[in-house]
C-alpha cells in the first residue's frame, strides 16, 4: 500500500484518521533542541497478549521491565535534545510495570514534553491506582476484536478519564499491518524505498540506554537477535561527547536506511486480520530466533 492509498478511519469518539500517515521530516531546531512530534520508552518489553504481526515483536520478547532510574537518565539526557509535543509511555503492556504510576510520575515531572500519554490495550486499567491517572494527560487505548473490553471497564475508564481530566483515545486494532519478516532482505534497493516512504521514522521515535532510536524496532529486532550489534548503527547516542542537537538532525534527516529495514515491509505494508497467536504456534516461534540474518537462527537473548 503507497502513501497515496491512504485511507480515513474514524475512531470511536468520531475523529478521522489518515492511515497510513503523511511523513514529515521538517524538523526544526528551537532554543538548542529538536522540535518532534513524539517520543516514547517502553518500559516493559513484555505484554499480556500474543499478537501476531506485533510491531513491538512483544510477544517473542524475553520478561523485562525498565527501571525507575533508567527512565528518570534516559529523559534527563533526552531533554537536552529533544523537544517533542508528547511523551508516551509503551510496550509491550505497561500496564504490567509494577511501578508504573511511578514511571508516569518521573515522565511528569521530566518536563521532557507537555503532554505525558500512555499506549495500552486496557485490560488492566481497572486495576490501576488514581496516582497513575494524576500524572497522565491521555491515554491511548488499543481496541482489539479478541479479547473485547468489556463495556463495565470502558466505563470505568471512562469515568476516571473525565474526574481527572485525561484525554481518552480509542484505536481501532482490528488490523495489523503486516510488516514482519523472518529473513534479511537482499535487494538493498527495495529496503532503501521501504526507508523513505515509512512513517514510522518519523511518529515512531523512541530513547533506551541513553540512545535514541528513529524507529521503535530496531531495539527490539537487537533484543530478539542478540548482542552482535548488527543494529548498533540505527541509533543515535546522547551520551557520546560528540552528540549534539545538529548531530541529531542530521540522523533524523539520514538517507540510508536503518538494518532494522532490511527486516521489515515498512509501515504501509499490507493488512491482515487481527489475530491472537495460538500457543503452539507462539512455542514454536520461541524455540526458534524469529529474526534470521543471513539464513541464520540466532538464539533469543536479551542484550544487557
Amino acid at each position: 500500500m503507497e502513501q497515496d492509498k491512504a485511507k480515513e478511519i474514524i475512531d470511536r469518539n468520531g475523529r478521522r484518521h489518515r492511515f497510513p500517515p503523511a511523513l514529515n521530516l521538517d524538523y526544526v531546531l528551537k532554543e538548542g533542541r529538536v522540535q518532534t512530534r513524539s517520543l516514547e520508552a517502553h518500559i516493559v518489553d513484555h505484554c499480556n497478549l500474543s499478537c501476531a504481526e506485533c510491531c513491538s515483536l512483544s510477544p517473542l520478547l524475553p520478561k523485562w521491565f525498565a527501571s525507575p532510574e533508567e527512565l528518570q537518565r534516559d529523559l534527563a539526557i533526552a531533554s537536552s535534545f529533544l523537544a517533542p509535543t508528547v511523551f508516551k509511555l509503551v510496550g509491550g503492556e505497561p500496564l504490567l510495570h509494577p511501578q508504573i504510576a511511578t514511571m508516569a510520575k518521573i515522565a511528569a515531572e521530566s518536563a521532557i514534553a507537555p503532554r505525558i500519554s500512555l499506549t495500552t490495550n486496557g485490560l488492566m486499567l481497572g486495576q490501576m491506582e488514581d496516582d497513575l491517572w494524576r500524572y497522565l494527560d491521555a491515554i491511548t487505548i488499543s481496541l482489539y476484536p479478541k479479547p473485547e473490553l468489556p463495556e463495565s471497564l470502558i466505563a470505568q475508564a471512562e469515568e476516571q478519564a473525565a474526574h481527572f481530566s485525561v484525554e481518552l483515545n480509542w484505536k481501532d486494532q482490528s488490523q495489523f499491518v503486516v510488516m514482519n519478516r523472518n529473513s534479511r532482505r537482499a535487494d538493498e534497493s527495495e529496503t532503501s524505498a521501504i526507508f523513505n516512504r515509512c512513517w514510522l521514522r518519523e511518529r515512531c521515535h523512541m530513547i533506551r540506554n541513553g540512545t535514541f532510536y528513529t524507529c521503535t524496532r530496531s531495539p527490539h529486532m537487537q533484543t530478539l537477535g542478540g548482542s552482535d550489534g548488527s543494529f548498533s548503527e540505527d541509533g543515535y547516542s546522547l551520551t557520546s561527547p560528540e552528540a549534539s542537537a545538529d548531530g541529531m538532525l542530521t540522523y533524523l534527516r539520514r538517507e540510508h536506511a536503518l538494518e532494522a529495514c532490511a527486516y521489515c515491509h515498512g509501515g504501509d505494508a499490507k493488512m491482515a486480520p487481527h489475530r491472537l497467536l495460538p500457543r503452539s504456534e507462539l512455542r514454536q516461534l520461541k524455540g526458534r530466533s524469529a529474526l534470521r540474518r543471513d539464513g541464520i537462527a540466532r538464539p533469543v537473548v536479551r542484550k544487557a
